[in-house]
């Protein structure tokens, strides 16, 4: 939270002491894509609440997990493609500790046959 201040702290400097997007990213050590997207959001949320301070708590706690992810690599589609061929392979595969002991009886056997020579 103290970065996400400083961030907006600085943003909101006039006349000779404001600072580029370049020099606020550099001063405080944080990437200048993540200096933008905290500047967007907490503008977002000021013209949302209708507090333009950018410093408000309200416009400064960052977003919930459950709303980033905008940007996602796969679409809810196939997401649900992936998890039910996930889930066809975990029920393909289980098998009874029984039946990996036999299974395991078979390897040795193998084994047995073809390093014993």
């Amino acid at each position: 939270m103290s970065k996400r201040g400083q961030i907006l702290g600085y943003s909101m400097q006039d006349g000779p002491q404001k600072m580029t997007l370049d020099e606020r990213s550099e001063r405080i050590g944080v990437l200048q894509s993540t200096c933008s997207n905290i500047i967007r959001t907490a503008k977002q949320r000021a013209n949302d609440n209708g507090n333009q301070d950018l410093c408000a708590t309200e416009n400064l706690v960052p977003l919930p997990n459950s709303v980033k992810g905008f940007n996602q690599a796969l679409t809810d589609a196939q997401k649900a493609h992936l998890v039910e061929t996930a889930l066809k392979d975990a029920e393909h595969c289980r098998i009874t500790f029984s039946q990996l002991v036999d299974a395991g009886k078979v390897l040795y056997f193998i084994f047995y046959i073809f390093f014993s020579n």
